[in-house]
């Protein structure tokens, strides 16, 4: 993907995001109602799938949209629960994005269990879809970049068949994607591609444990992802103490 191709798909997402989000404003989707299907969304705004998919994604990171697994996406209830947290919004806040690493590794470690134990054909299908998408990115985005590696790690929630797992992550979206990046900003020029590759490697690993159904693999893989961060973050939250 080239970066003009990323610029105009992101601009016609934000067309999207913004005539969804005054639908729900003005009440043309109400609480709890249903969202018209991703192929009518399609035709109506006369894009592709992956932006209606971007936009959705985006309003679902913002709370005002949720999935339901196998049934379809749903404004939220104006009484629904959620979580939130309230993080610095300072870029390069290491602090914060090893706080979100230490809860990830706690949620994020049974949730790959889990998948592995719980897989099925459609499950491996839909975590394979988003490693694939991850693994096509040429780093000219990093938001697109950050987006799709969160979009993997939800995948793999999803698998669980427990609806907690994904409802707790898309509740932290907004903080999962604040560290992935700053993690991903962290590498730049001709390193931006060996970067990508290297975390399509260690998903490939995760991915490979979950469809082989070894429980202890895919915790390892997913704690050897997450920690190498983790200890990278406390290492300067150490040196700026």
């Amino acid at each position: 993907m080239n970066a003009s191709f990323g610029t105009r798909r992101a601009n016609l997402a934000e067309t999207v995001i913004h005539e969804l989000s005054n639908r729900i404003d003005n009440g043309t989707y109400g609480p709890g109602q249903k969202l018209p299907s991703e192929q009518e969304l399609c035709k109506e705004f006369g894009v592709s799938r992956p932006v209606i998919r971007e936009a959705v994604a985006s309003l679902r990171l913002g709370g005002r949209l949720i999935a339901r697994q196998g049934v379809g996406v749903f404004v939220v209830e104006q009484d629904v629960k959620r979580l939130g947290f309230a993080l610095s919004t300072a870029v390069d806040d290491v602090r914060a994005a090893a706080h979100v690493l230490e809860l990830r590794l706690g949620i994020e470690t049974e949730s790959v269990a889990r998948a592995a134990e719980r897989r099925s054909p459609t499950s491996v299908a839909q975590i394979t879809e988003a490693f694939d998408r991850f693994n096509a990115l040429d780093g000219s985005n990093l938001e697109e970049e950050a987006r799709a590696d969160f979009e993997f790690h939800l995948a793999i929630a999803r698998a669980t068949n427990n609806p907690h797992f994904p409802q707790l992550l898309e509740a932290l979206g907004p903080d999962i994607i604040f560290d992935l990046n700053l993690k991903h900003g962290q590498s730049t020029g001709k390193n931006r591609l060996a970067h990508i590759k290297k975390i399509g490697r260690e998903h490939g690993a995760i991915l490979s444990a979950i469809s082989m159904g070894d429980v202890n693999a895919a915790r390892s893989a997913v704690r050897k992802h997450l920690e190498e961060s983790l200890s990278r973050y406390q290492r300067l939250v150490d040196s700026g103490d």
